[in-house]
């Protein structure tokens, strides 16, 4: 994140190793100014549906107030190409809802609830798997 608060992009990835995490970790959480990323779990993840990240379709197609108001300054700030980004040809997000996940990618910060938070604010129903 920059220090006005907008996410930053790298041009590639950046591998972690856990000197780096501790640096990290060591400024305080390290969620809240970077973006990490790792291969998709699918099937062993609580958001996967069986056949799709539900992060991504849940911000896009049923976003509250505060989320619909993240993604309008978002899609604002982009001049319609998507950024530079090191980790789209292996985005779950991009292969999965393309340039609208671009737009939404830097209104999306880590949940450190985790699973609990994220059922806890969007649930669904005992017949959905989140």
């Amino acid at each position: 994140m920059t220090d006005a608060g907008r996410l930053a992009y790298l041009p590639v990835p950046v591998s972690v190793d856990q000197k780096f995490a501790d640096r990290l970790e060591a400024s305080g959480r390290p969620e809240s100014r970077y973006r990490f990323t790792g291969p998709c779990a699918e099937g062993g993840c609580p958001q996967w549906t069986g056949s799709a990240c539900d992060v991504i379709d849940h911000l896009l197609d049923e976003p509250d107030e505060a989320e619909r108001a993240r993604l309008r300054l978002a899609t604002a700030d982009e001049d319609r190409s998507l950024p530079t980004c090191g980790i789209r040809r292996d985005c779950r997000w991009f292969s999965q809802r393309g340039a609208a996940a671009c737009a939404a990618c830097p209104a999306v910060v880590a949940d450190v609830g985790g699973t609990a938070t994220y059922r806890s604010i969007h649930n669904r129903g005992a017949a959905t798997s989140l």
